[in-house]
């Protein structure tokens, strides 16, 4: 008789499986290769006193310190968890909302319940390119692409439109004291200015070069006192105007150079006036006092952590933290203003 030490077919299928789930579930869990996170990254470096720390990198739900079920484990996750071209975000309470506009939905990234809400899915969006979140936690979206500003409940669930028919919605801002929305109609050269129901209020702009007016305006951003920012793009300047729209004050330029614009892309303020203004030809953001002078500049092309690829949307919470968009590093990095003491 001739010995068949040979498995049977099921037994070795069976043990075949069990051996490729070994090696696969740690790769299929395991976060993208990342350059190391530094322990201390500050602007302006030493000997200067520090007035901006870098913080960390957010690419995905695990950098939020999700604990994965073991069926997650073994079949992987049904939804996307980390961010593909991330263009506009916010941060507040603890949520950092993320407007991806190659996956076309809404990232809201909880810290202090460690979760991820994906959102969109309902009213669904052609081109998300800003995000603001209100005190009870509804979201407010800019769909360029759509034409209209969507917005969902806490838990993500659509609860309507407010359609702006021949507009394109770039950008958003929030003035809750005044019960108004800011949006920015790159397509119309204005600002269109609702009431929180969505009826239209008044609007402020027009085509041009001159005090008020704009050449594809882009971003807007609203300081802790009502003053309102418009990142003013093929004129090369930032705007400021009052909350009814009265023209206040402008500054910058074209250039090459610290304090001169040549991509300008996404506009923030923090709780002393800062104005913070990305660039995604200078791949940094660029620091302002209220008069326009420049007083700093962080990034510079690359992906160590402070370096950004193309950045975009900046947006910075209620404790001075500063939100960007790094669009092509597919991350959104984490900074903190120091106040001088």
């Amino acid at each position: 008789m001739v010995s068949n030490n040979r498995m049977p077919r099921r037994v070795r299928g069976i043990l075949a499986l069990i051996v490729s789930l070994f090696f696969f579930i740690p790769a299929a869990c395991s976060p993208p290769r990342r350059p190391p996170e530094p322990d201390n990254l500050f602007w302006p470096p030493p000997p200067d006193p520090p007035r901006i720390k870098y913080l960390r990198s957010l690419y995905s739900e695990d950098d939020i310190g999700r604990v994965y079920s073991f069926k997650e484990k073994l079949f992987g996750k049904d939804y996307f968890d980390s961010m593909l071209r991330p263009y506009g975000v916010s941060a507040r309470d603890g949520k950092i909302a993320v407007a991806d506009i190659l996956m076309k939905r809404i990232l809201i990234f909880d810290l202090n319940r460690r979760r991820l809400m994906v959102v969109g899915e309902e009213g669904a969006m052609r081109h998300p390119s800003a995000v603001v979140l209100d005190r009870e936690g509804t979201i407010y979206v800019s769909d360029a692409g759509g034409q209209r500003i969507v917005l969902y409940d806490a838990g993500g669930r659509y609860k309507t439109a407010f359609p702006l028919k021949g507009s394109k919605t770039v950008s958003l801002a929030l003035n809750e004291n005044l019960g108004r929305l800011y949006v920015v109609d790159a397509l119309g050269n204005k600002v269109i200015v609702l009431g929180l129901d969505g009826k239209r209020l008044f609007e402020f702009g027009g085509r041009g070069a001159s005090k008020g007016q704009f050449n594809m305006p882009l971003d807007i951003t609203i300081d802790r006192g009502g003053t309102v920012y418009v990142l003013d793009v093929r004129n090369f300047r930032v705007q400021v105007f009052d909350p009814e729209g009265t023209f206040i004050t402008s500054f910058g330029s074209a250039g090459d150079g610290p304090g001169f614009f040549a991509n300008p892309k996404g506009i923030a303020a923090d709780s002393d006036g800062h104005i913070y203004v990305t660039d995604a030809a200078f791949s940094n953001f660029q620091v302002f006092d209220r008069t326009g002078r420049v007083l700093l500049f962080v990034g510079g092309l690359g992906l160590r952590p402070g370096e950004m690829y193309l950045p975009a949307g900046i947006s910075i919470d209620e404790q001075d933290r500063l939100y960007v968009a790094d669009q092509l590093n597919k991350r959104v990095q984490i900074f903190q203003y120091i106040r001088s003491k």
